[in-house]
């Protein structure tokens, strides 16, 4: 691609940080909505809509990416930059997050209750209009040589704050969901500031005959979403209950605790992976990281020794690392400089596929 920015050739790490700091503030975000959603849908007796609103989240998620990539490469078009998706989404979400701290914890005379479905819809579109987005622009900030190692920190991070997910919901069970979702709309709109800030003088510069030229392969973009959602899915959802299943199974942790350190071998083992991801290639990182991962799931599941799954464990936690760094790289590079935008909203959305699947599953 030959999209560039002032220091071409170059990582850019502060706009890296400021990215990896934005996709922090998402993944707290979704934690703080997760846990309070139930509570709220209760407290003004919508629990009629839970149905509903996970069948929406579902559909957005998976929707909302490439149709933010449409018209974000739409807006580069036009303007040279999308970053007013990017704007809009941030600006929605964060006051959407300051309406719902309002509503819940007002005693005043003006009532907006009515308006909390509508507003857990917003929320949830707004969230997804600026996410794929801004992440398209991975490729802005770093040359392809070092996608793997920038998006190897975001995987540390977000795989992190993944695992320590029992501590986020233990923090604002504590300080209520008035306190959370108001701090929740300063987080994102503080990331999104600094994020904006630091990618002020990035050039959406494409040569013609390059982008037309190159062809996309969405089919493979797609397919590398499904698959690492599928892993994600798999391991979040089922892969502790298989293990806690086991007879002499030797650990004594809940099911949150064992996902927790799944996530902590794969977010830890993300940067010193680089350095073979980039000796394979991310094609290969990819695949073989998923296969290894899909094979160590199913050997938890039917293997019936405990020990035995503790290290298989392992050998997942390993193997999705691999395949959760080398993925997005994997899917730029299949991607021409015109469609990045739309091509990041179809893998994300892919991503979300089977998670929203499970869910539905769960709730019917």
């Amino acid at each position: 691609m030959n999209s560039t920015t002032v220091n071409a050739g170059k990582t850019n790490w502060s706009q890296v940080y400021s990215l990896l700091a934005l996709n922090a503030a998402i993944v707290i975000s979704w934690i703080a909505y997760h846990n309070f959603q139930p509570q709220i849908l209760e407290l003004f007796h919508f629990t009629e809509l839970k149905l509903f609103l996970i069948i929406a989240q579902g559909l957005i998620l998976v929707l909302i990416p490439p149709v933010a990539g449409v018209v974000g490469d739409f807006m580069i078009k036009k303007n040279g930059n999308s970053l007013v998706v990017f704007t809009v989404g941030v600006s929605v979400t964060a006051m959407v997050f300051m309406l719902v701290a309002f509503t819940v914890g007002s005693s005043s005379t003006i009532d907006l209750t009515a308006a909390l479905p509508f507003m857990i819809i917003v929320w949830l579109i707004s969230m997804n209009v600026f996410h794929s987005p801004a992440n398209s622009m991975l490729e802005m900030f770093a040359p392809a040589k070092d996608l793997p190692a920038a998006m190897a920190l975001i995987v540390l991070t977000t795989e992190l704050l993944t695992a320590f997910e029992p501590l986020i919901i233990d923090f604002v069970n504590y300080i209520g969901p008035v306190y959370t979702f108001a701090l929740g709309g300063v987080l994102i709109i503080v990331t999104g500031y600094f994020f904006r800030k630091t990618t002020r003088q990035v050039k959406f510069e494409r040569d013609s005959e390059e982008a037309t030229s190159k062809v996309n392969k969405y089919e493979k973009v797609v397919l590398a979403g499904l698959f690492l959602g599928l892993a994600t899915a798999l391991i979040k959802n089922y892969m502790a209950d298989w293990m806690l299943a086991k007879s002499n199974f030797p650990l004594t942790f809940d099911a949150s605790v064992l996902v927790a350190g799944v996530l902590i071998i794969s977010a830890v083992a993300a940067v010193p992976l680089v350095r073979y991801i980039n000796k394979f290639g991310v094609a290969t990182s990819l695949t073989y990281g998923l296969i290894a991962t899909f094979v160590a799931l199913a050997l938890i599941y039917v293997v019936p020794n405990g020990t035995i799954t503790v290290a298989l464990g392992i050998v997942a936690g390993l193997s999705f690392s691999f395949a959760s760094v080398a993925a997005f790289p994997f899917a730029l590079n299949h991607l021409s400089a015109r469609s990045v935008t739309l091509g990041s909203g179809v893998f994300f959305g892919g991503a979300e596929v089977a998670e929203a699947i499970i869910n539905y599953l769960q709730a019917i």
